[in-house]
């Protein structure tokens, strides 16, 4: 009987069982690609919210930082706002005063009292801008020489150049008095016809009789390790230098 049915509808069996092969393979693709839809779109999904959150950081700092360079800025313009100035010279009421960095040399000297009717005008800049710890001196008239210096700062340039002049001159002094002593000193040598020992240079040492380079050397070498010759009869300390080499030189010596 089996036979039967299978010789009568075995045409039918193989098509419904073609169609439920093919019913069933396509119920699978269909389910991986929902699947591998599903995924990706989780996958977008968080690496969206990822993103989404590291620019939120990224704005959250960047708007933290701006406000604190912006106060720090604030902070440091504000605190060189004030400053101190040292007015003193020919104004009514000389002293210390607290300006502004936007203030100008006139201002301080106003905020002093003015100038003085005996002032010099002509070497203050009136215009020049403050700055910290400024010493700002007004002269008076006659004690500044020479045409307007524009400067502020007129003790401090004028006790500069005093000092300047001051150690010229002194140096002038002393290049004098060398030159003076030197001059006497040489005048001696060649009245006498004697070579001092002490301050004679090896060219000098060699022009006495029978010295030469070598002992000239020695006698400077001596010089220098023993300090000033007490006396000429010391020269015989000097090696190679005897009784008789001295006694021939004791003429042309001195000390």
């Amino acid at each position: 009987m089996i036979e039967e049915i299978w010789e009568n509808y075995k045409k039918y069996i193989i098509i419904g069982a073609g169609v439920a092969v093919i019913a069933i393979g396509a119920f699978i693709l269909l389910g991986k690609r929902t699947s591998t839809g599903q995924s990706d779109e989780m996958t977008m999904n968080s690496s969206q919210e990822s993103s989404g959150t590291q620019s939120f950081s990224s704005s959250a700092s960047s708007s933290e930082a701006a406000p604190a360079t912006t106060n720090t800025g604030s902070t440091v313009a504000s605190s060189s706002q004030v400053i101190y100035v040292d007015v003193k010279g020919a104004v009514k009421h000389p002293g210390i005063f607290k300006v502004k960095t936007s203030m100008r040399v006139d201002d301080a000297i106003n905020l002093a009292g003015g100038m003085q009717k005996t002032a010099d005008r002509k070497h203050i800049n009136l215009a020049q801008r403050l700055t910290d710890q400024q010493v700002i001196y007004v002269p008076i008239r006659g004690e500044i020489k020479g045409a307007a210096t524009g400067m502020v700062d007129t003790e401090v340039v004028a006790e500069s150049a005093g000092s300047a002049s001051s150690d010229a001159a002194n140096s002038v002094g002393e290049t004098s008095d060398s030159s003076t002593s030197a001059t006497s000193a040489g005048g001696a040598a060649a009245g006498n016809g004697t070579v001092n020992l002490n301050s004679a240079t090896k060219e000098q040492l060699q022009t006495l009789t029978g010295v030469g380079e070598k002992k000239a050397d020695q006698i400077i070498q001596y010089r220098e390790a023993h300090g000033k010759f007490k006396g000429v009869e010391e020269l015989k300390e000097v090696q190679g230098i005897g009784d008789k080499t001295f006694e021939a030189l004791k003429p042309q010596l001195s000390v």
